[in-house]
């Protein structure tokens, strides 16, 4: 089977973790991942994995800008699908196989999340939909904390923080918006 990203080049069979068997690119380090090893593996998962460290990253790529990668097993291209929860990274996977590109290091990135054992669950709908909000929620902080500043962005936050807790909130909040309106006229 070749590589997706070098396309000259063999990849090779290696266990990943006990129990999964993948395809290793020697060039680029990147992995392919079939889909029914990956979902036997999974089966055989206990019932709640451990996560590696936190702290773990892959070394950081603008990946927004490259070619669309082929698929070894059907030739069709592969799709794209945004990681998130802290992984500033994208997978690519085969609409035909379910099989699974990812780049050097990013199994251990999936890994350091918990995420390793939910790869199936990147490309659905909902999880892409959690993605895009959480960074819709992100532009739109750092957009009001460069509008307002810093340190009363903070303060901003703090106070959004408590009140989203607070058993009374729609009344602060329409006792606030009475009384704002009121020192505008």
């Amino acid at each position: 089977m070749q590589s997706p990203v070098h396309t000259d080049t063999a990849m090779e069979l290696k266990e990943i973790e006990p129990g999964l068997s993948v395809y290793t690119c020697p060039k680029s380090g990147g992995v392919w991942i079939p889909f029914q090893n990956y979902l036997a593996w999974k089966q055989r998962l206990p019932a709640a994995p451990n996560p590696s460290p936190v702290g773990y990253a892959p070394v950081p790529a603008d990946d927004s800008h490259r070619r669309a990668l082929v698929c070894p097993e059907s030739g069709r291209l592969l799709v794209r699908y945004k990681v998130g929860r802290g992984l500033n990274f994208h997978i690519d996977v085969s609409t035909v196989t379910g099989s699974v590109w990812l780049d050097q290091g990013e199994w251990e990135a999936l890994k350091s999340k918990g995420l390793h054992a939910e790869l199936d669950h990147i490309f659905t709908a909902s999880y892409q939909r959690e993605v895009r909000n959480a960074e819709y929620e992100q532009k739109l902080a750092q957009t009001f904390r460069e509008r307002i500043g810093s340190e009363d962005f903070q303060k901003v936050a703090d106070f959004k923080s408590w009140l989203a807790s607070h058993p009374k909130r729609r009344d602060i909040c329409c006792y606030l918006l009475a009384n704002l309106e009121n020192k505008e006229e």
